[in-house]
């Protein structure tokens, strides 16, 4: 019995020592990048919007590649990446949402407000174009509506930003 013991503690010591003989295909920052691929071009964003700050674009494209460096092995460089971002912000829009009861006759006053950002995207793989996509991708905020836009809005667009620069960066290299 101590020998079939012995055989299995063997047998299991050398799979999991096996397996550690290759580096692993996955990282904690769900990136799932080829070993082949070594540097992103991330193009100045465009914005086609009217409000919103008016440097929102390169606020964007600098949330975009920091967070790359930050979590990829990638270098970002000018022209000719293995794989490639760019793109239009393509709405900044403010709308009332949870109506509640005003004062007068059937007045109703938006119980907050909602901040939407939509970019839209087009990423290309140079080693493999079925990975290529071009999408909008938006996300929002909401905020009471007794509140100045102008003290919140710099907070607003950052959380926002964070999310799109994550969904962006889950749909090109995190393979989900």
């Amino acid at each position: 019995m101590k020998v079939v013991r012995l055989f299995i503690a063997s047998l299991w010591l050398a799979l999991v020592l096996g397996s550690c003989a290759r580096p692993p295909s996955i990282s904690f920052n769900g990136a799932s990048l080829s070993p082949e691929m070594k540097s992103i071009t991330i193009r100045n964003f465009y914005s086609d919007v009217a409000a919103g700050p008016a440097n929102i674009n390169i606020q964007f494209t600098e949330k975009l590649k920091e967070f790359y460096q930050r979590n990829t092995r990638l270098a970002v460089v000018n022209d000719n990446g293995d794989l490639s971002l760019e793109g239009t912000i393509t709405d900044y829009s403010i709308a009332p949402i949870a109506p509640v009861a005003g004062t007068g006759d059937f007045q109703q006053i938006a119980g907050q407000q909602r901040l939407s950002i939509t970019v839209k995207v087009q990423y290309t793989n140079a080693k493999d174009s079925g990975k290529d996509f071009d999408q909008s991708f938006t996300q929002f905020s909401d905020f009471p509506p007794n509140t100045n836009l102008n003290q919140i809005d710099a907070s607003l667009i950052d959380d926002i930003f964070k999310r799109i620069v994550l969904d962006i960066f889950n749909k090109s290299v995190g393979d989900w």
